[in-house]
């Protein structure tokens, strides 16, 4: 095993020149994982991190090499790992430098950060393959959190403003190829700033996690989408739901809004406690190749909350758009 020195540096020289160094104890201190392969895939050394990482023995994790790293699909690093573990990597070919997923014996799979060299002797011949694994894992769950984080209300815990408008972009595109309706409901709160200023900061936070609740709840599908995006409204994005399912939901929102019975001196229109204006639009393209832009579905939504609130509040108004060329 050669070790790189600068030509100006007496510490690489001396290095050079020390007969007992013991580079095998190194690298089995090391928390990196080692494998060294042949060319046809035989493992000649795998360290004892490897061990760790894998939860194999070495004895059991050469017999894993060929189905070992998670091959996904258009992941060209991941398909050039598999050769190489499998015996049949390219010498000549490039390299695999990536964060991969790698089976273990514990179940879950592993993220780990890759690198793989080739190992040449002294006439450039090559003859083995050098993989190095480095745990990422802890990495990968700080930035799923920070990534949730980025797409959740903080206060209430449904989708922030930002999820819901990907949300709606994703499965708006997914409804004109497929020419399913989609609904989308507002829901706005009825003098939601009298109950901050009658009862404080803290009731106005209990307020809108209770209605954030309620909506949760409402929003039962996987593709449903429940969100806070502004301080007192909300927002249900409800895919391949037809014009009357829309109106069901949003006037079951009405009436479970105002039986929630949440004390609003100031909403008198509403009998002393807190009521919501809902507004619904539905969509649907009858006819494949339509590009239309998702924001007049949102318009048309806000457009029926600021009727419903033109007319006191505390009702629900809907609309229907059928889009043809």
């Amino acid at each position: 095993m050669a070790l790189e020195t600068n030509k100006n540096s007496s510490v690489g020289t001396d290095l050079l020149r020390t007969p007992h160094i013991d580079f095998e104890t190194i690298v089995e201190l090391s928390k990196d994982a080692v494998i060294l392969l042949s060319l046809d895939g035989a493992p000649t050394y795998i360290s004892p991190a490897t061990e760790k990482l894998f939860g194999w023995n070495a004895g059991a994790l050469a017999e894993q090499l060929s189905d070992l790293v998670y091959v996904e699909e258009l992941n060209t690093d991941a398909e050039t790992l598999h050769r190489i573990l499998s015996g049949s990597g390219d010498p000549a070919g490039p390299l695999p430098h990536a964060d991969l997923q790698v089976r273990s014996a514990f179940g879950p799979l592993v993220w780990a950060e890759v690198t793989t060299h080739l190992l040449a002797d002294k006439n450039a011949e090559p003859y083995a393959f050098a993989i190095f694994f480095r745990s990422i894992a802890r990495l990968r769950e700080l930035e799923s959190q920070l990534e949730a984080a980025s797409q959740t209300d903080p206060l209430t815990g449904l989708h922030n403003r930002r999820s819901f408008e990907d949300s709606l972009k994703r499965e708006w595109a997914i409804a004109l190829r497929e020419k399913t309706h989609t609904s989308l409901i507002k829901v706005t709160l009825d003098r939601f700033e009298s109950l901050a200023e009658n009862y404080g900061p803290g009731a106005a936070e209990d307020c809108l996690a209770k209605v954030a609740e309620l909506l949760n709840e409402t929003a039962r599908r996987p593709a449903d989408i429940a969100a806070r995006t502004a301080s007192s409204e909300f927002s249900l994005l409800l895919p391949r739901t037809h014009e009357m399912g829309a109106e069901t939901i949003s006037a079951y929102i009405q009436v479970a809004i105002e039986d929630l019975g949440i004390p609003n001196p100031g909403n008198t229109a509403g009998n002393g406690v807190m009521t919501a204006s809902v507004g619904a639009a539905c969509a649907v393209a009858e006819q494949t190749g339509i590009s239309e832009s998702p924001e007049f579905i949102l318009a048309a939504a806000e457009n029926c909350v600021f009727q419903a609130r033109q007319e006191g509040g505390n009702r629900v108004k809907t609309v229907m758009h059928k889009l043809t060329r």
